[in-house]
């Protein structure tokens, strides 16, 4: 065992250039696909709490006199789903931003001159309705002077959006980690050719000789991940004072992701030895 191990860091000396390569690779995969996941949950919780509180948002148009907006209350209130509104006029929602970034209270500079936030009728569903509503919303999209509904399915959307985009940027950068590792044990198999040949005539297995090149994969997958998880962790520490405590990923998935890095390593390492060196 002590052998396998030995020539395992071996081959990963003499993978140079391209063996750092693989590692970076696979370290900035890691960092890249943590950030989505890190999106992805924070959205997560954000729709949790939405719907647990289930309110729906109906924007109205610019311009509208009191009577029409009245007149639009009136017809919300008579859907039977609706259990009760609340009109948010353009200054009370300028008064709840300001609420939800008064730490930040800089980028609402000039907002009291230019209030760019439409007039909206929070709505409250009725128990017996909340998980169809679609039906509320179709609804109200048929009330002249709506512009715009904001739900928690609308947020359900955009998180599983977010999800398909994390899965096929983690699947673009793994395949171009495999390709560079699978480039790396083809230049450490070419450079140590001589002693493979001696091995194989002293009677050494295919097996034998394969061990340690598999290995090289999986502790450059292990290892690139590990230090792109550790880099994440560090710039988010760096960045704390300034932007606040920002939450990082529970230990399941970091160990998903460190896993995910030593498979793909696994798979790089396998697939030119499938080739290069027989059974």
């Amino acid at each position: 065992m002590a052998y396998i191990w030995s020539e395992t860091f071996s081959n990963i000396r003499h993978s140079g250039l391209i063996g750092i390569l693989s590692v970076i690779v696979i370290a900035l995969t890691a960092m890249v696909v943590s950030v989505l996941l890190m999106v992805a949950n924070y959205i997560h919780a954000e729709l949790n709490i939405v719907k647990q509180s289930p309110l729906i948002v109906a924007f109205l148009q610019e311009g509208l006199d009191d009577d029409t907006r009245q007149d639009i209350g009136e017809k919300i209130k008579a859907l039977p789903q609706v259990y009760s509104t609340l009109y948010v006029s353009k200054k009370d929602a300028l008064e709840k931003t300001r609420e939800m970034f008064s730490d930040q209270e800089e980028i609402l500079e000039g907002l009291e001159d230019f209030n760019p936030l439409p007039e909206s009728y929070e709505i409250e569903l009725k128990a017996e309705y909340i998980g169809s509503e679609r039906i509320l919303v179709s609804n109200l999209k048929a009330i002249p002077g709506i512009e715009d509904i904001q739900y928690a399915q609308e947020t359900s959307r955009f998180v599983r959006n977010i999800e398909l985009v994390t899965l096929f940027i983690g699947i673009i950068l793994g395949l171009a980690s495999v390709v560079i590792i699978c480039f790396s044990i083809i230049v450490t198999t070419y450079i140590r050719r001589d002693e493979i040949v001696i091995m194989r005539l002293v009677g050494a297995t295919g097996l034998f000789i394969r061990i340690p090149l598999l290995l090289q994969g999986i502790v450059q997958g292990l290892l690139g991940s590990g230090i792109g998880m550790a880099c994440l962790y560090g710039i988010l520490y760096l960045l704390a004072p300034r932007f606040g405590h920002i939450n990082f990923l529970p230990p399941i998935y970091i160990a998903a992701v460190v896993i995910a890095g030593g498979l793909i390593g696994f798979i790089g390492g396998a697939l030119p030895l499938r080739r290069f060196i027989k059974a």
